[in-house]
Formats: C-alpha cells, structure tokens, sequence
C-alpha cells in the first residue's frame, strides 16, 4: 500500500493504486474510498481529481491504451506488412497476458453506463487508429472500417483464450501467426483498393 506522495501529484497515485488495485482484486475493488486510504487522504479527496468511479476508471483504461499504442508503434519498424502484422499482433498478446485486468477494463463498454454514453476517448481512438493505418485504411477517418475491430476483436479473444486457460501457452504464438495469416489477403485487397 502507498501512502506517500509529492505534493501535486495525487492524481497519478490515485492512478498508480488504481491500477495495483484493479489487478490485484479486479475492478469491483477499485472504488474511490480505497483509494483514498491505500494513498492516506480524506474519502473526499480522490473527488477533487475525478468527479466519479466511472472517470478514474476512464483515465485507468486511457492510460493502458498510451502504454499499448507505445508497444505496438514499435512494431511498426519490422520488415513487410505480414512482418509488421505479426510484430503488432504478438505485442498486443504479450500485453493482454501481462495486463489482464486492465486489458478487460480498457475494452469493456457496458451499454447504459455512463461511460458507453460519451465519445471514445482520444486514447482509444489513437489505438484504433494505428491498427486502421497498419491496415491500409487512410486516417483520419470518421468511420473506420471493419479489418481494426476484427484485427482487435482476434487478437483480444486469443488473450482471453490463454488468461482462462483454455488455449495452452505454448501455443499462443501458433494461434496469433494463424489469425495473422487469415487476414493477410482480407489486408492486402484493402490496401490495394486504398492505393487505386
């Protein structure tokens, strides 16, 4: 437990603890008054930070898409577009399994929540929107098409696959290489239309 910080910087131990929290416990746990005693301020404090539970948990999920969109723009600077498909998929696997909790919190979106009714935060559009650049798509784009969410929607089942045991670990780099393979010409056609 912390219960020190700079002055000024309660927002990030918030944010800190948030996160030790939510992958300690899950994210039932992370509520505003246990925050506010693992970093030993008043229950009120936290409020002056984050109006509510959803908007620390908001700012949580924001900061694991800046830490996941570091990892896969560095599989940007593989070879060919199968190299560079491979490289994002495998780093987008070896995040989830590293970050389980707070993979589930980033791209859970319960309908009715206060969070599905605001726009997608800028973290998460910037996520989406490497993968749409990868892909083919030209960016910016109000509405990207559908090989982001497919690309994000397999490599994020094959993480769910592995956290619950059901798809053994030795073979998560075989499945995330065949998902790579499935969508390769799907990619390829894309790219060439966007080219023509």
């Amino acid at each position: 437990m912390s219960t020190s910080y700079h002055h000024g910087s309660l927002r990030q131990a918030l944010l800190d603890e948030g996160r030790r929290l939510l992958a300690e416990q899950g994210v039932a746990a992370v509520t505003m008054r246990e925050l506010a005693r693992r970093t030993g301020v008043s229950y009120a404090a936290p409020a002056r930070h984050f109006p509510s539970r959803e908007a620390l948990l908001e700012a949580i999920a924001d900061e694991g898409f800046e830490e996941l969109i570091e990892v896969l723009q560095a599989s940007q600077l593989a070879g060919d577009l199968q190299q560079r498909l491979r490289a994002y998929a495998h780093a987008h696997v070896r995040f989830a399994a590293a970050n389980g909790a707070l993979m589930e919190l980033m791209f859970s979106r319960k309908p009715g929540s206060e969070r599905a009714e605001r726009p997608a935060s800028p973290a998460t559009l910037r996520f989406f929107a490497l993968g749409a650049q990868m892909l083919g798509e030209p960016t910016p784009r109000e509405r990207l098409g559908p090989l982001p969410y497919v690309l994000s929607g397999a490599l994020e089942g094959i993480s769910a696959l592995a956290a619950a045991g059901r798809l053994p670990l030795d073979r998560v780099e075989e499945v995330t290489d065949a998902a790579v393979t499935m969508m390769l010409p799907a990619i390829h056609e894309q790219l060439e239309s966007s080219t023509s």
